[in-house]
């Protein structure tokens, strides 16, 4: 045990807050300095069984408890009297220490708080207070607490725990927001073993303090790894700490005084094998290596979905503590936040994460010390290992998404609560309707949809309770599709030839024909997440390209899928296990669902699972191209920005010879039979448009927008344009009566001036088929030369087809 230089100073009051071996070391050290000394924990039962005990374990040893140490879990203790305060809890409990504290510190006395915890404050709190270390925290707390009279210390090294506490040297580099703190911290730590340095700039301090973390943690990485010795860790040693001073440079930092404490304490803790992060690194390289690292499917859900909170979680059950993981994506999204690269710090937060193998460190040091550019591409390639999991797999993180995200957004809950009333009527209508229509989907959910809104009506008038809880469950719970791989193939493979029989053993009747950029998108979606974004024609959207997919040996997508197609439970269940999820459209003002809706989309796409949406938003009753709603298109550049890995954008165009819900379009008949769908269709042209990087269009205004917008350009260039369709457009365009010679210059004309993706531009053709399917559908009658209308509604519905060239 180290021992204090004995002086006449002896203090009335400290408090250790921190239960871990550093604070247990602390409490051993300084408590014969101390009239009485009070040990804090987190952990209440942990803090009565060592005051009970009286002895602490200490690095694999169990040492005993001066009977001047109190531990307690209790702040009141501090509420009277002056007091010295040193901190070494884990930086992620920090901003709630300190709340605390001030809260309880009497403003008549004076105060110091000695910190050994290196962390930043949390990227949420540095948003709301512009306090980037703990610092300038303190100094946010003592704004609002005007009368508070407490100055802050910040310590760094080197002084490895497991070296202090078998009396070693040990160095102690501090700042101050104040002489009073620097001279306390003096007296009570100096001694002929420890050694004290006092520096002006607090804040650089801090930063270097917890940026060499990460750097350790990368050094123990590449110590497990053969082909890395002494050497390779050296040269990564100097490109971190080259990073940090870049960093300190945007921040607008001194970094002479980085210079002269911070190189010590860097190459301690990276190199030194008592270090916690560079034994963590180690820990790290050697679970992988041994197989002894393989997340369950929901770990591996979290880890894609939300990798930051799955390195804290991962940190939390870990043995020993280890700041430079916690500190890492604080400190990525800081250097974000000013605009520098930190390519190192970022392809460790990739390594630790799972995105890319160690090995990537062998290839990031070894670019950097050539010519070649330093920066590692912060857009990652797709994520593997979940594309068979079902969306009931993600409903626990997509609950904790939607509620995190509705709480965060001020007066979000409220809104939604004081909808209830209207969302309760609404509900009610439906399910009368429901009972007239024998809806069997809606007579099963909707009594318990109106029942939680009830619930949450009350609570709200009553006590004005925000929980969502139930209903977000009630939400996510619906949506979620049921996945079944096994299903879905036997499926297609039962249900092609049955298409390809009923369409007369022709080309297409199984299938739709496909075409478009094939190749390049075969390609990109063997390295990218998959977006995919078709036009929506029909209920049978899906199914033609699932088929096509399929038959290309592209990734088949999960798709949303009207409510109103899900009618009855059977065949809700059986569409689930496609990869279909539920969507109900009646549901547009429902600002709680529609949160929900997005945020699963969202997170489909983070995990890499390919998604289809229909940005159109529902299927077009015109029969032309309707503006997108961007709404659930946002999901692509929302899993961009929290995954940072690239979503390619793929816009497919579905061409229809014959629709089979057109006569429901056109307002004679809503009663399809499944038999409509089977033999109503005929040929269908599936096209591939132009691939979308959403990394394109990310620096953007709004990429959303931008993205539309490509999406509608790419709809109308490749939009085939089928014979009947220009002969129903040219008829209604000459009042629905035209005699077949002055329609076939009619086409002619039209092939010359206007642009378009035609199947054929040979007017005999068009002219022969387009007049023969038509005719078969009792839509034109041809009698002595001359062509007549007797379906308007419907030839409209076909000519709109022909995109507009504007």
């Amino acid at each position: 045990m180290n021992e204090l230089e004995e002086t006449r100073v002896r203090h009335k009051n400290i408090a250790v807050f921190g239960g871990g071996p550093m604070g247990v070391h602390l409490s051993v050290s300084l408590a014969e300095r101390a009239d009485r000394l009070f040990l804090w924990y987190f952990d209440k039962k942990k803090a009565d069984r060592l005051q009970k005990d009286r002895s602490a374990e200490l690095l694999e040893e169990f040492v005993p408890l001066a009977d001047n140490i109190i531990v307690t879990n209790d702040f009141g203790f501090l509420s009277q009297g002056s007091w010295i305060i040193v901190i070494a809890v884990p930086s992620r409990q920090k901003e709630n220490v300190i709340d605390r504290i001030s809260s309880y510190l009497s403003e008549q006395e004076e105060h110091t708080i000695i910190s050994f915890t290196k962390g930043l404050v949390s990227t949420s709190t540095r948003k709301k207070t512009n306090a980037i270390t703990f610092s300038d925290y303190v100094v946010k707390v003592r704004e609002m607490k005007e009368n508070l009279n407490m100055e802050y210390v910040a310590v760094a090294g080197p002084n490895l725990l497991g070296e202090m506490a078998k009396g070693k040297h040990s160095f102690y580099s501090i700042a101050s927001t104040g002489e009073r703190a620097s001279e306390i911290m003096e007296d009570l730590f100096s001694g002929p073993r420890n050694h004290i340095k006092t520096f002006e700039d607090i804040r650089t301090l801090e930063l270097f303090g917890v940026m060499k973390n990460p750097i350790a943690i990368a050094c123990g990485l590449v110590h497990g790894i053969p082909e890395c010795g002494s050497n390779f860790e050296g040269e990564l040693i100097s490109l971190g700490f080259s990073e940090i001073l870049t960093l300190l440079n945007a921040l607008e930092l001194p970094v002479k005084p980085a210079m002269e404490f911070g190189l010590a304490d860097l190459i301690t803790t990276a190199t030194s094998r008592a270090s916690r992060n560079r034994a963590y690194g180690q820990r790290f390289i050697h679970k992988l290596i041994s197989g002894e690292d393989s997340p369950n499917l929901l770990e591996r859900i979290e880890l894609f979905l939300n990798p930051k909170e799955f390195i804290q979680k991962e940190m939390s059950q870990s043995e020993t503590h280890v700041e430079g993981a916690y500190a890492l994506s604080t400190i990525l999204d800081l250097a974000e936040e000013k605009k520098v690269e930190l390519p190192l710090f970022t392809t460790l937060f990739e390594v630790l994460t799972r995105k890319v193998s160690p090995t990537e460190m062998i290839r990031f040091v070894s670019k950097s010390t050539s010519d070649d550019i330093r920066n590692i591409s912060r857009t990652a390639r797709k994520r593997f290992g979940l594309s068979l999991a079902s969306g009931k797999e993600f409903q626990q993180a997509l609950r904790r998404r939607v509620l995190r995200h509705v709480h965060s957004q001020p007066g979000l809950s409220d809104r939604i609560l004081k909808q209830s009333g209207l969302q309760i009527k609404s509900l009610e209508k439906r399910y009368s309707e429901a009972v007239e229509t024998e809806a069997g989907t809606d007579l099963m959910l909707l009594p318990k949809e109106i029942e939680l809104w009830q619930e949450a009506e009350g609570a709200y008038e009553n006590g004005k309770s925000r929980n969502l809880e139930r209903l977000v469950e009630f939400y996510v719970s619906e949506i979620a599709d049921e996945y079944s791989p096994l299903f879905r193939e036997s499926l297609i493979h039962l249900i092609a030839p049955a298409r390809f029989a009923i369409g007369g053993f022709k080309p297409g009747g199984g299938l739709p024909k496909i075409g478009g950029n094939i190749k390049e998108i075969k390609a990109l979606a063997s390295r990218y997440d998959i977006l995919y974004t078709p036009t929506h024609r029909s209920h049978l959207d899906s199914i033609e390209v699932a088929f096509g997919l399929r038959w290309l040996g592209l990734p088949v997508p999960r798709y949303a899928a009207d409510k109103k197609v899900m009618g009855t439970p059977g065949l809700a269940r059986v569409l689930k296990s496609l990869g279909a999820y539920m969507v109900d459209r009646k549901r547009n003002r429902n600002l709680l669902y529609l949160e929900c809706l997005t945020q699963y989309s969202t997170m489909m796409l983070e995990a890499g699972i390919p998604t289809l949406v229909y940005p159109e938003g529902t299927r077009s009753r015109t029969g032309g191209i309707i503006p997108i709603k961007t709404g659930i298109l946002s999901t692509s550049v929302d899993a961009f920005k929290h995954t940072g890995s690239e979503v390619i954008v793929v816009p497919i165009v579905l061409s229809y010879e014959n629709v089979p819900e057109d006569v429901e379009f056109a307002g004679k008949d809503t009663h399809l039979s499944f038999r409509d769908f089977l033999f109503k269709r005929t040929e269908v042209y599936m096209d591939l448009c132009e691939p979308i990087p959403v990394s394109r269009y990310i620096q953007e205004d709004d990429p959303t927008l931008s993205i539309s917008l490509e999406i509608s350009r790419s709809w109308q260039a490749h939009h085939k344009i089928l014979p009947n369709h220009i002969v129903a457009k040219l008829l209604m365009e000459a009042g629905g009566e035209i005699s077949s010679s002055d329609l076939s210059k009619m086409v002619e004309e039209m092939i010359l001036t206007r642009k378009g993706n035609y199947l054929t531009k040979d007017v005999p053709e068009i002219l022969d088929r387009g007049i023969k399917v038509l005719n078969s559908r009792k839509f034109i009658k041809k009698d002595n030369g001359q062509i007549t209308a007797l379906e308007p509604e419907l030839l409209q519905y076909y000519g709109n087809m022909v995109p507009d060239p504007t």
